[in-house]
């Protein structure tokens, strides 16, 4: 137990330091005498056997193992302030931080609105946003929600499904008057496709059903005169008349219902992933995991995201 307080004390000494930026600061804050930070701090990275702040006559400097400490232990520290708040005061109300991952275009179309409007309602949250497109180990990187597209969520963790990774085929209206509307699958070989590329391997096999009503998919070649490695490049390509589409329906919705694209071979696009809130599975869920994960679901729901955008103040709107 002794070496327990000593631990947290060097860690709450150390955090101290860093954010009032000397040993003197970091004192006046804690309510200790400068000499007994600095022996705190001494005393941690013995017990780590690393050095965690660089000291000089004039300035400390965090080393690369101190950075990852800092931000390690002020969310330990954050995660304890938050929990003996809510015991406290037996309140249910979120707070603290929140780490939350997602893929790079989803989490920035769909995923930040909602970041916003939660803290917006719960502002004793802090929140960070790390979206990137790999698969997150959610314990090791100390992740408390992730927004996952997958055809089967992990085991090991609790998921909530936030609603399907539907795909849209889809051209501009000028496209279409130039080159005429494909009605089967076989049709976009005589037709200009845009497609993904990245790591020098084109996306240039689509999954589709030739009959809507059949649950059987295979693989049809395209081709066309235009590639890119973003998404939102192949937006920008098919709203310019490049030729026809593949996109996630999340990020072509709004271009659909305005007009500016038309989707086509509906009900020949298979949804064969699905997208989930996944988060690690503890005997106690913090009330701020809780509540932002119904507040994706909410956000998600079919008509939630037109219904915000009409309730949002004109100098909140989105530019168009």
């Amino acid at each position: 137990m002794r070496n327990e307080r000593e631990s947290f004390a060097g860690m709450a000494a150390f955090i101290a330091s860093v954010e009032e930026g000397s040993f003197s600061a970091a004192a006046e804050k804690l309510g200790l005498t400068p000499s007994g930070v600095s022996k705190l701090v001494s005393r941690l990275e013995e017990r780590l056997g690393v050095r965690l702040l660089q000291r000089t006559t004039r300035r400390m400097q965090l080393t690369q193992v101190g950075r990852a400490y800092y931000e390690r232990a002020r969310r330990i520290l954050d995660e304890l302030d938050a929990l003996e708040r809510e015991v406290e005061s037996h309140d249910d109300a979120p707070r603290g931080a929140l780490r939350v991952t997602a893929p790079t275009m989803l989490g920035h179309v769909r995923v930040l609105p909602l970041l916003l409007s939660f803290q917006d309602t719960f502002p004793e949250v802090k929140i960070e946003l790390l979206l990137n497109d790999r698969v997150v180990d959610l314990v090791e990187e100390s992740i408390d929600v992730a927004v996952r597209m997958t055809a089967s969520p992990p085991l090991s963790s609790v998921a909530r499904k936030l609603g399907d990774d539907a795909r849209v085929l889809c051209a501009s209206p000028a496209y279409l008057s130039r080159r005429g509307r494909p009605g089967h699958p076989r049709d976009l070989a005589d037709h200009d496709c845009i497609v993904f590329v990245a790591g020098g391997a084109v996306d240039d096999t689509w999954r589709l059903k030739p009959d809507p009503r059949s649950d059987e998919a295979e693989g049809v070649r395209v081709r066309g005169r235009f590639q890119a490695n973003n998404t939102l490049s192949l937006r920008e390509a098919v709203l310019g008349g490049l030729g026809i589409v593949n996109l996630p329906a999340y990020l072509v919705g709004e271009d659909l219902r305005s007009g500016r694209l038309v989707a086509l071979l509906e009900g020949c696009v298979p949804i064969e992933r699905a997208i989930y809130a996944v988060y690690p599975q503890a005997p106690f869920i913090p009330a701020k995991v809780r509540e932002l994960v119904r507040h994706l679901v909410e956000g998600f729901a079919p008509g939630a995201r037109d219904a915000a955008a009409a309730a949002r103040p004109a100098s909140r709107q989105e530019p168009r």
